[in-house]
C-alpha cells in the first residue's frame, strides 16, 4: 500500500481493529473494517470452518455438470429467454383471449366457441416459441440451480400432457412443445381456459417457474466466500478500499482533513498485519 510508510511512527491507529476503551470521538466509531474481526477471519481461513467449506464446495463441483459454470454472457442470455417466457405466459392470462360466443351446428346442437380463435392461437404460438427457447437455454446451462428449475418446468408440462394434447400442444422427447393450430381451434373452450387462464392455470405455473429461472441466473456466483475457502474479489476490494481511505491513502477529502480534532490514528504494526492478511485473502 503506497504511502503507508510515510505515516508518523509512534502514532496509534489500533482503534481501527478493535473497540477502544478510550474513544476519542463520540460521533466516530472505527471499531472494525467492514465489521470484520481480523482474528476471526484468520481462524475461519485456517480452522475447521474453512475445511468444511472446502469440502462442501468440492461436493458441489462433483454434482455440477462443470466446475467452470456459465459465463456472464450465457447467464444473461438464459435470463433473457426466461423473461420472454414469463411475458408470453402472462399474456396468455388475458381475459380478452377467451371471450366466447354460442354457435349452433347443423343438428341444432349449441356450443360455446372462442370469438377470435386466431388471436388466442397466436398467443399460444408465442408462448410455445418462448417456452422452447427457455427449455433449450436452461438445458444447456452449467449452473445447477438453473438446470433444476428448468427440469421442474419440463416435468410440470409432462404432468399436464393430457390436457395440453386436447388443445393441440404435444411434448417431444427433447421436452419441447409442438402446437397444432387446427386442433386448438376445435378444442373445448373450458379446457383452454383451464390451461391458460387463472392463478392456478398451467400458464401461471410456467410464468412462476420462468421467474425462478431468471432469478437463478442472477444468484449464480453471488456468494462472498468462494470454493477455495477465500473471500471473493468484491469483498477483498471493499476491505482494501476501506483501509486506504481510513489510513489517508485516498484522494477524497473527508471530515478528518478539515477538522484536526477528528483526525484518526493507526498503529503501523497493526496496519501492516491487516494488509498482509488481506493480501493473503486474494
Amino acid at each position: 500500500m503506497a504511502g503507508i510508510s510515510g505515516l508518523g511512527s509512534g502514532i496509534d491507529y489500533s482503534v481501527l481493529f478493535g473497540t477502544s476503551s478510550d474513544k476519542q470521538s463520540s460521533s466516530t466509531d472505527y471499531s472494525s473494517i467492514l465489521n470484520l474481526d481480523l482474528t476471526e477471519v484468520a481462524s475461519v481461513r485456517k480452522g475447521s470452518y474453512g475445511k468444511l467449506l472446502k469440502s462442501y464446495y468440492a461436493q458441489e463441483k462433483a454434482e455440477a455438470k462443470s466446475s467452470v459454470g456459465d459465463t456472464d454472457a450465457k447467464l444473461t442470455s438464459i435470463k433473457s429467454d426466461a423473461d420472454k417466457l414469463a411475458k408470453a405466459a402472462d399474456a396468455l392470462g388475458s381475459s380478452s383471449l377467451y371471450k366466447t360466443k354460442t354457435v349452433t351446428d347443423d343438428n341444432g346442437k349449441q356450443s360455446e366457441v372462442l370469438e377470435d380463435p386466431s388471436k388466442a392461437a397466436g398467443a399460444v404460438k408465442d408462448f410455445v416459441k418462448a417456452y422452447n427457447a427457455a427449455i433449450d437455454s436452461a438445458g444447456d446451462s452449467e449452473t445447477k440451480s438453473v438446470l433444476r428449475q428448468g427440469g421442474w418446468m419440463a416435468n410440470m408440462s409432462k404432468q399436464n400432457a393430457r390436457l395440453l394434447a386436447e388443445v393441440g400442444i404435444t411434448i417431444g422427447s427433447d421436452d419441447k412443445l409442438s402446437f397444432n393450430e387446427d386442433t386448438f381451434k376445435k378444442a373445448n373452450t373450458t379446457t383452454v381456459k383451464e390451461l391458460f387462464s387463472g392463478v392456478d392455470s398451467y400458464a401461471s405455473q410456467v410464468w412462476a417457474k420462468a421467474g425462478s429461472i431468471s432469478r437463478a441466473t442472477q444468484n449464480a456466483g453471488a456468494a462472498t466466500y468462494n470454493a477455495s475457502g477465500n473471500w471473493s474479489t468484491q469483498a477483498n476490494t471493499m476491505a482494501k478500499e476501506s483501509i486506504a481511505k481510513l489510513s489517508g491513502n485516498t484522494e477524497e477529502k473527508d471530515e478528518e482533513e478539515t477538522d484536526p480534532s477528528k483526525k484518526i490514528t493507526i498503529n503501523e504494526d497493526a496496519l501492516q498485519q491487516a494488509t498482509t492478511l488481506l493480501n493473503g485473502l486474494t
